[in-house]
């Protein structure tokens, strides 16, 4: 073989190495891209695999291997949008739905978020998600020195929503309305219509009573409370009372004409 054949032969071999190199390097990306996770479609949403190591239902609260990403995902939470926020979190609710043939078939029936998240917390883990309810208990404490995001307080809210019963979710932000910075308003239990939009970290252990017990543990950018004004409240109470009092006003006529009635019937009865 000439030596220009010899040439000509090692550079097709050469190129040939270099095209199986750029196929099998394209491969892994159109791989890696079709795993890529269906539910995030906001760029600000994190990717669920971020929190695959977190460990669910372990004892201690937040594990001392955890606390970076912890605070990095609220440090996220300040950095984006409410509103694109809820955004991810209505499109992630709306998959969800889909995958079930009760909700896929009545889109008119409410969606229980607390119920499927609380049974299927794998699903949800590391997703955003949008739930509202009642707070119980809010208080806030100083955030851990050593987090590298200039993160000062935290805020700790245990809602309860409407299919969850007696079982909590421990909301964990950075921003509270001005009326809750100081905790519950003076007087106050309980406040309603709490609206929390965050990503689900894991299942918290607690302690109850006598015994522990799981609940929620969300991350969130800060609690939306729309309290219903008093003249809201007043104008409710002013129709309830102005209905029961119709009400009664017609079973009043309606019982003074039935006596009516009979007191007619008897006189024509004594006539004939």
């Amino acid at each position: 073989m000439k030596p220009w054949e010899q040439d000509m032969l090692s550079y097709i071999r050469n190129q040939g190495v270099a095209v199986c190199l750029t196929a099998m390097v394209l491969q892994t990306a159109f791989a890696d891209e079709s795993q890529t996770d269906p539910f995030r479609p906001f760029p600000d949403q994190l990717a669920p695999s971020l929190f695959n190591e977190v460990e669910d239902k372990a004892f201690g609260g937040i594990l001392e291997e955890e606390k970076a990403l912890y605070y990095y995902v609220l440090k996220h939470l300040q950095e984006t949008s409410l509103a694109d926020q809820k955004q991810a979190a209505e499109f992630n609710l709306q998959q969800r739905r889909s995958e079930m043939k009760l909700f896929r078939e009545h889109p008119e029936r409410e969606f229980p978020v607390f119920l499927d998240l609380f049974k299927n917390s794998d699903r949800y883990k590391g997703r955003l998600v949008t739930l509202t309810g009642r707070v119980r208990k809010l208080m806030h404490y100083p955030a851990a020195d050593d987090n590298q995001y200039g993160i000062n307080t935290l805020y700790e809210a245990w809602m309860f929503t409407d299919d969850s019963q007696q079982n909590p979710t421990v909301v964990i932000c950075t921003e509270v309305p001005p009326a809750l910075k100081d905790g519950l308003p003076d007087g106050t239990d309980v406040i309603d219509h709490v609206t929390v939009t965050g990503y689900l970290f894991k299942m918290y252990v607690y302690n109850a009573q006598d015994t522990s017990r799981v609940a929620p543990l969300i991350l969130a950018k800060q609690l939306e409370w729309n309290p219903r004004t008093v003249d809201e409240q007043g104008g409710r109470l002013f129709s309830q009372i102005l209905a029961g009092t119709l009400i009664i006003l017609i079973a009043g006529i309606a019982i003074a004409i039935w006596k009516a009635s009979q007191r007619d019937k008897r006189f024509r009865d004594r006539r004939g």
